[in-house]
């Protein structure tokens, strides 16, 4: 965990299969202008799974724990494609916890293309444990940059990253399983209840998350508004690094 200075603080949550050091180009920038709070998301980095349960009615109550503990000030989230649902959930499970949300590449609900896609990778961990999750981190993580970002070392990262972050297959299957509850049970008739003002950013070639993704949460929360970032993929942070910094930054600064 990382903490910085000010009266205003932010929490990077990090995605599936990550761990906090995913966002240090953001934390880097962000701490000579606030407190900043990175943490590995229960199963994932240094954090053990525990006796998860497949919510992230839990992931958010963890959150809850981590800023009760160490937040300072105006609170806001800043979370990534996973860490962007825990963020909604925290919002609305703890909603004077929190100032506003940054919601980056992310969703409110899953739909049948998602669910079959989590359902067969959950199925092939089940199967296959760390050996086959490390292989399908690898060839995912590829596919979370834009076709037109040909930085192979950025990539092969992000590759390091991705299976790294993971030490306990279990982490990865209880937050799969989390995520997967999204089919069954979206956020989205429950967005209109987040009264936090909300900065919602896609790229505009994420495959994962596409803008329209990003256009239902926009939608759903009164107070929202949406950047897409253009030519860039999922991990829009990593390929346009210095302008997400500059959006985290400017939107705290005004709320």
């Amino acid at each position: 965990m990382s903490q910085g200075k000010n009266d205003k603080t932010v929490v990077l949550i990090h995605g599936l299969s990550e761990e906090r050091i995913a966002w240090e180009r953001q934390a880097k920038f962000l701490r000579n202008h606030m407190n900043v709070i990175s943490y590995d998301v229960r199963g994932f980095g240094a954090s053990p799974v525990g006796a998860g349960n497949g919510t992230v009615h839990q992931m958010a109550d963890d959150l809850s724990q981590i800023i009760s503990a160490n937040g300072k000030g105006d609170v806001f989230l800043c979370g990534f494609s996973m860490g962007g649902v825990i963020s909604q959930r925290f919002a609305l499970d703890f909603p004077d916890m929190c100032k506003g949300l940054i919601l980056v590449a992310s969703s409110c609900v899953v739909g049948r293309p998602g669910a079959e896609f989590f359902n067969k990778r959950l199925a092939e961990v089940e199967a296959g444990g760390l050996n086959v999750l490390n292989a399908t981190n690898t060839s995912d993580a590829r596919g979370c940059f834009s076709a037109k970002d040909s930085n192979e070392d950025l990539i092969a990262e992000y590759q390091e990253l991705r299976t790294g972050a993971v030490r306990d297959v279990n982490g990865y299957l209880n937050a799969g399983r989390a995520m997967l509850r999204l089919n069954s049970e979206p956020m989205i008739q429950e967005l209109g209840n987040i009264p936090h003002p909300t900065l919602v950013v896609a790229g505009e070639l994420d495959p994962y998350c596409p803008p329209k993704a990003s256009e239902m949460i926009t939608e759903g929360i009164p107070n929202a508004e949406m950047c897409v970032i253009p030519d860039v993929g999922h991990c829009l942070h990593w390929e346009q690094p210095d302008v997400t910094n500059e959006l985290i930054k400017d939107f705290i600064d005004n709320n």
